[in-house]
């Protein structure tokens, strides 16, 4: 009996041994396996070695190799499969270089804050708000989803905290409250933003809020076509250009509320000339951008270029980025501001019946500037009149020139003499020396 207890107690210390063997592999095993993890979430950390700049949450950086590789397939798709409709146009003339289906009415999401600020703008103007009012966030604006400035309830911010807010990182939360500062409420708010669009001849506009968020209650959202976003853009530039100064800022950051995000514009800092405008996604309206930005003109070549790019209804955020970044390159590379004439050299000579010189200079009266795209040839056509016959005073116009480019004029001048024609003869000749001579004398007293 004694012999079977002590084997009995014998093989409970075995089994008990076992088990603590077992449990120490368990989390020998466990630790293993957490280690592994942590070396492989480490392995998986971002390697940002591409040639390419893109957008990130922490601002423009190169790209990994999976983004770069998404960005090299979407750009084997055309610019009408990769978005609902797109607009490349002149913010100095309205003339709209590319476009594709412009007229259809689109959902703007957060692109319609910029007739929210818009209005803003007017209530700073006519003296109704001032940049440095103070508001506190209450509690609509406060519980606002989508993009945000992170306010919260009893916050003090002025109207200007408020504009770049909206502006750079798209706050919902900040254009609400300034809606509400404005008007009272949402609703109010629509009612101005509406007469806006109405002043400025957006006949399929529609604004049921200051956000662009769909309003569910309704199944309704804001909207209007890709041709009255880039007519809105224009004149958003034209009536308030310090719009720009807001939309280029690179990120928004509040300190007191550790608040640090970056502008939404997928590629402000990656296309050199971009300073604008703003971006827009819900699920009605797909990823949304309206880019604009300024080339600067060469001296006695080119002068100033501003282009506004849109891209509405792309299915991702790489497929916009894709899109506008491509629209704007390539219009910045192919478009330009080009100088016509110079008033210093002479278009070309020209006989003159009975002139005392064998050939006579003929100049534009006045030099000038035309839109044109880089890639087409442009084509000059001089007439000069019939049966001219000195003597010809200083300044009188000899002819005409004009400038084509794909068939449409985009430029035309008078052609005239500088000095005076003067006829044949001896007599002649001694009136021209004269006058030469008295015409020395006025520039050395002058």
């Amino acid at each position: 009996m004694r012999r079977f207890t002590a084997l009995f107690l014998l093989g409970i210390i075995l089994i008990l041994n076992i088990n603590v063997f077992a449990q120490k592999d368990v989390s020998i095993d466990k630790n293993t396996s957490v280690k592994a993890t942590e070396e492989a979430k480490e392995e998986k950390k971002e390697i940002r070695d591409q040639n390419i700049l893109v957008p990130t949450k922490d601002g423009v950086q190169k790209a990994t190799a999976e983004e770069a590789g998404k960005i090299e397939e979407y750009e084997k798709y055309s610019l009408e499969e990769l978005s609902k409709s797109y607009l490349l146009g002149d913010y100095q003339s309205g003339k709209i270089l590319e476009a594709y289906n412009i007229d259809e009415v689109r959902p703007m999401a957060s692109t319609s804050k910029l007739v929210s600020i818009f209005v803003v703008f007017d209530k700073i103007k006519d003296g109704t708000i001032s940049k440095s009012d103070e508001l506190t966030i209450d509690r609509e604006s406060s519980i606002l989803g989508g993009s945000t400035f992170k306010l919260k309830e009893n916050d003090k911010m002025t109207v200007d905290d408020l504009i770049k807010a909206s502006m750079v990182v798209s706050g919902n939360d900040a254009i609400t409250a300034l809606a509400k500062h404005i008007s009272g409420s949402v609703e109010a708010f629509s009612v101005l933003m509406n007469k806006k669009c109405k002043d400025l001849g957006l006949k399929n506009a529609h604004m049921v809020n200051p956000t662009g968020l769909t309003n569910y209650a309704i199944e309704d959202y804001n909207k209007m076509t890709t041709r009255e976003m880039f007519i809105l853009s224009c004149e958003l530039i034209k009536y308030y250009p310090e719009i720009l100064n807001y939309t280029k800022e690179a990120y928004l950051k509040d300190e007191d509320r550790n608040f640090l995000e970056y502008n939404t514009n997928p590629i402000l800092g990656i296309v050199p000339e971009i300073d604008g405008l703003k971006t827009g996604y819900t699920n009605a309206s797909g990823r949304t951008v309206i880019s604009t930005g300024l080339k600067k003109g060469i001296e006695g070549k080119s002068k100033d270029l501003r282009l506004v790019g849109i891209v509405t209804g792309c299915n991702g955020d790489w497929q916009r980025y894709v899109a506008i970044k491509r629209l704007m390159s390539k219009g910045f590379d192919n478009y330009e501001y080009t100088i016509f004439g110079t008033e210093s050299k002479p278009i070309q000579n020209i006989n003159v019946e009975n002139a005392q010189d064998a050939q006579t200079p003929v100049f534009i009266k006045s030099k000038g500037y035309a839109l044109v795209n880089k890639k087409e040839n442009i084509k000059k056509d001089i007439k000069i009149i019939s049966e001219l016959k000195a003597p010809i005073e200083a300044g009188k116009k000899v002819g005409t020139i004009k400038y084509y480019s794909s068939g449409d004029l985009i430029f035309e001048s008078d052609l005239i003499v500088k000095d005076k024609v003067y006829e044949k003869g001896i007599l002649q000749r001694f009136v021209r020396i004269y006058e030469d001579i008295f015409k020395n004398i006025e520039r050395e007293v002058s």
